[in-house]
């Protein structure tokens, strides 16, 4: 048995501390995902003041999603044999030193190397924010820990745009990274009071297998992200695809051979409904990913808005998302899960479809059904997500929870960077590259097909009864 599998069993944590430790680690959570949703409205201001083209500039986006790449699956072993408290203090100040320095830097090449530390330090934050909870955390209370956590973070997603665009119009691009990196030098400090140590385990690093998962899910992400670019598929976007794919493979070889020793235990798999969860979120970010990428697209080409009302007319979904998700992660510790799920995903199917039909009405009855239809996706997302990562928290023992996490997160950021790019490529059938009137909502058809997808997977996750007595039998 591996000196990962001996890791003590983690003890709950006390209410009261852990509402404080909730806390911090979801606020470091919700910066990491505020410092990749305000880029999007900075990247017209700094490329004008650094003198670049807008398609380089989109760099500045792209090298920190590739570095949070490498980021996450060193940061469930960091967890194991460094312990949360250090692992989080180091990723903190990363992201916190990654933000500063965009915020002084003087030219485009520094900028870029500033985000990928950035990137390398957010990448961390939100893996090791849900690896602390799941052992703090009694499996009764997990629905409604993760549920209320997950609300948290849905703030990022909502108010990044929103805040990037005030502050970029007010005071310049450099704010958006400086006001943010304030905060993580605060949030820094108070993390020195409140997180502590937990146990660890003398886990060596498995450097072949971090470099052919970190070349893999990068090489994919890149060729994933250049197809969805202007320019489309293209040899290098198929290269990275099929280079990053056969990366993955070998590396399925090589954990399968190490076992417990590899940088992630593939053997989680075996936990039950662990692989439909899994596939779950992997479609869920095929969902997600290109909604937000699609719909401010959508309300500006087709509802003829400007982009902050563009921007504001997302809010219904972050409404959606801020009610369902605590709601059904209590439910989800004494419903099935999958019903919830079933039901969600039904749900934000249903709203989806209605975005191609928005289009056939004018002016403001247009823009009423969209902030509707916002606001049912939302509802039905909220309804997926929160259960799903429930049901995983109560069905892995603690000794799984770690690679768990870095499984989790890197499928679901693949699967929303092929969300993305099959999302583009309709657009280029359909408008030849431009999101224009004729193309209207149905590129939205590509998150109808995944949710759809989703409801066929419920079946699978285990339930709070079920996942209990599994990770029971497991800790026994």
């Amino acid at each position: 048995m591996s000196s990962v599998q001996r890791t003590a069993e983690s003890t709950p944590v006390p209410a009261p501390r852990l509402g404080a430790l909730a806390t911090v680690l979801v606020a470091g959570g919700v910066l990491a995902l505020l410092s990749t949703t305000v880029v999007g409205v900075a990247v017209p201001d700094l490329a004008d003041d650094l003198r670049v083209s807008e398609a380089d500039a989109s760099w500045v986006a792209t090298v920190a999603l590739l570095a949070a790449g490498v980021a996450i699956p060193l940061s469930g072993w960091a967890t194991t044999r460094f312990g949360t408290r250090a692992t989080w203090l180091v990723a903190l100040g990363l992201f916190a030193v990654g933000l500063a320095a965009s915020a002084l830097a003087p030219t485009f090449p520094v900028l870029v190397v500033a985000r990928v530390v950035q990137g390398l330090g957010a990448g961390a934050l939100e893996p090791i924010m849900l690896t602390a909870l799941a052992r703090a955390v009694d499996p009764a209370r997990m629905g409604r820990v993760m549920g209320s956590a997950a609300a948290a973070m849905s703030i990022g997603p909502l108010l990044g745009p929103v805040t990037g665009g005030f502050l970029v119009g007010a005071v310049g691009w450099r704010a958006v990274f400086g006001v943010i990196a304030v905060a993580a030098a605060a949030l820094w400090v108070v993390s020195l009071l409140v997180v502590r140590d937990d146990e660890r385990a003398p886990a060596a690093l498995d450097l072949g297998g971090l470099l052919l998962l970190s070349a893999g899910t990068t090489a994919l992400l890149a060729g994933f992200s250049r197809a969805a670019a202007p320019d489309g598929v293209d040899p290098l976007a198929v290269a990275l695809v099929v280079g990053g794919a056969l990366a993955l493979l070998a590396f399925v070889r090589w954990a399968r051979r190490r076992g417990t020793t590899a940088i992630v235990d593939l053997g989680t798999f075996s936990a039950r409904g662990y692989g439909a969860a899994v596939g779950v979120m992997a479609l869920l970010g095929a969902a997600v990913y290109p909604a937000f990428f699609g719909l401010p697209q959508l309300f500006q080409s087709v509802g003829g808005l400007s982009p902050a009302a563009a921007g504001l007319l997302v809010a219904p979904y972050g409404l959606g998302t801020l009610i369902a998700m605590p709601l059904t992660g209590r439910l989800s510790d004494s419903v099935s899960t999958g019903l919830l799920v079933r039901v969600g995903a039904g749900v934000a199917a249903v709203g989806f479809a209605g975005y191609p039909l928005a289009g056939m009405l004018d002016g403001a009855a247009r823009t009423a059904l969209y902030a509707v239809l916002g606001l049912v996706v939302g509802l039905g997302i909220g309804s997926v997500g929160s259960p799903t990562v429930s049901s995983i928290y109560r069905a892995l023992p603690p000794a799984r929870i770690a690679p768990g996490t870095t499984i989790l997160f890197v499928t679901n950021q693949l699967g929303g960077a092929l969300g993305v790019a099959v999302l583009a490529g309709i657009v280029g059938i359909l408008g030849g590259g431009r999101w224009d009137a004729d193309v209207a909502g149905w590129p939205l058809t590509v998150p109808v097909v995944a949710c759809l997808a989703v409801a066929g997977l419920s079946a699978r996750l285990a339930s709070a009864d079920t996942a209990g007595a599994g990770r029971a039998t497991a800790r026994a």
